[in-house]
C-alpha cells in the first residue's frame, strides 16, 4: 500500500484536481529531466550515436513490465491514431465485420471506419443503450463470430469508467481467429493489465494521462502477429542497421526485428522522452497494483461520503474505481453542476449528462471530502 503522492508533482494546493483522465499532472522530477534535456541542446556535440537509441530502450523495458510483454513488442509514437493505423494497415481480411462499440474515442472509430469501408466490412457498433454493463459486455462478446475480422475498442470506457470485459473478449477473439486491437489509454498505469493472458493483439496508449507521459507521444504494444508487417512511414531509424551511422547509405532494406519497426521517425525525442521515462519508471516503483489500490480506497470513501446524497454511481463490479461517472436526479443540471465544482476549485470532466472523476496517487482525503460537500 502507498501513501498520498503529492509531494512529488507541484500541483497547487488550492486546487482538487480529480481530472487525471483529462491529463496528468507532471512529476517534478520529470520537469527537471526535461529542462536538463534542453540545456544538453546548447551543446550539440555532447550527443552521441548512442543517445539517439539509449533512451528509447530504456523506455520499452519500463513499459513492458507494465504490460507485461518483451521490450521488443513495444513501438514508441506520437498518438494513438498513429498506432491504430500502423496495425490496421496491416491487417487484410475476406471477412464480413468489423466489431468497435458506441460512443468509442473518435480515434478508434475513424481508423476502424476508414479500415472497413476500405477492405469492405460491415462496421458493427455495439451500443449500450439500457442495459447494464455486464449485458453490455455479454452482447459484444456474443458479436464476435468466425465472420469477424477485428474488434477494436478501449480497456475502460473514456466516458464512463465502465470495464470491458478483456479476457472473455480476448479469449473469443483467439478462438475465432479475429484481431484484438485495445485502446489502454484510460487504464494502463491505473490497472494491471497482461496483454498476454488478455490475448491482445495491438495495444495502444497515450502517454499524457495515466503514464504520466507528455502530449504528443503514445507508445504501442505489437504482438507477434506484426513482426513482418509495414510501417506508415519508411524512417531510417527503423532500419536494421540504424545505429551504425557510417553505413546509413547502404540503404539496408531490413527492418529492425519485432515491433521497432513501427517506430515514428525521431523516435528518441530528446525533449520528451526523458519526459516519458520518468513517469514509466515512477510507475513501476509504486507498482501499478498499489496505485489501483490507493485508488480504490478514495473511491470507496467517496462512495460512503455520498451514501445519503442524491448521486448515482456506476456497479462498482463492472466500473473502474481510478475512473467513473457521477449521475444525478433529472432536476440536477449537470453543465452547471461542474461549473459550482470549478467555482469550488474542484477540477473535473463533463462526459455527455455525467461528471466524469477520476482519481490518482496526487489525491487525498481532502479532496474527495471537498467534491462530497460540494455535491450535497
Amino acid at each position: 500500500m502507498i501513501k498520498c503522492q503529492k509531494k512529488l508533482f507541484s500541483l497547487n494546493n488550492k486546487i482538487h484536481y480529480l481530472n487525471c483522465a483529462y491529463m496528468a499532472p507532471i512529476l517534478k522530477e520529470a520537469e527537471l529531466a526535461s529542462q536538463n534535456a534542453i540545456k544538453k541542446q546548447r551543446n550539440p556535440h555532447t550527443f552521441s550515436p548512442n543517445d539517439f537509441f539509449n533512451i528509447t530502450t530504456e523506455i520499452k523495458n519500463e513499459f513492458s513490465k507494465i504490460i507485461a510483454s518483451h521490450p521488443q513488442e513495444i513501438a514508441i509514437m506520437p498518438s494513438t491514431s498513429y498506432g491504430f493505423a500502423s496495425a490496421l494497415n496491416n491487417i487484410k481480411s475476406n471477412r464480413k465485420k468489423a466489431i468497435t462499440i458506441g460512443n468509442e474515442f473518435p480515434s478508434g472509430y475513424f481508423a476502424l471506419q476508414k479500415w472497413s469501408t476500405i477492405n469492405q466490412n460491415k462496421l458493427m457498433v455495439i451500443k449500450q443503450d439500457d442495459l447494464s454493463p455486464s449485458e453490455w459486455n455479454n452482447k459484444i462478446i456474443e458479436s464476435i463470430d468466425e465472420n469477424t475480422s477485428v474488434v477494436l475498442l478501449s480497456s475502460v470506457h473514456w466516458m464512463n469508467g465502465i470495464k470491458l470485459n478483456l479476457k472473455e473478449i480476448g479469449e473469443k477473439c483467439k478462438k475465432n481467429g479475429v484481431f484484438f486491437i485495445v485502446d489502454g489509454t484510460q487504464s494502463v498505469g491505473a490497472i494491471p493489465i497482461n496483454v498476454k493472458e488478455l490475448h491482445i493483439d495491438v495495444l495502444i496508449c497515450a502517454a499524457y494521462k495515466w503514464l504520466f507521459g507528455p502530449y504528443s507521444m503514445a507508445l504501442g504494444y505489437f504482438s507477434e502477429k506484426f513482426n513482418n508487417g509495414l510501417p506508415i512511414e519508411e524512417s531510417w531509424m527503423n532500419r536494421s542497421n540504424a545505429k551504425n551511422f557510417s553505413s546509413l547509405t547502404e540503404y539496408d532494406s531490413n527492418y529492425m526485428p519485432s515491433a521497432n519497426r513501427y517506430n515514428v521517425g525521431q523516435t528518441s525525442n530528446f525533449i520528451l522522452s526523458p519526459i516519458m521515462l520518468s513517469g514509466l519508471k515512477q510507475l513501476n516503483k509504486w507498482g501499478i497494483e498499489n496505485i489501483s489500490e490507493y485508488c480504490n480506497n478514495l473511491y470507496s470513501y467517496l462512495k460512503e461520503l455520498c451514501k445519503n446524497k442524491d448521486v448515482k454511481f456506476g456497479d462498482s463490479i463492472d466500473t473502474s474505481n481510478h475512473l467513473f461517472s457521477l449521475g444525478f436526479s433529472k432536476d440536477v443540471d449537470s453543465k452547471k453542476m461542474k461549473e459550482k465544482l470549478e467555482q469550488n476549485n474542484i477540477f473535473v470532466s463533463l462526459r455527455g449528462e455525467y461528471i466524469r472523476v477520476s482519481l490518482n496517487v496526487f489525491n487525498e482525503k481532502k479532496d474527495i471530502e471537498k467534491l462530497a460537500h460540494v455535491l450535497s
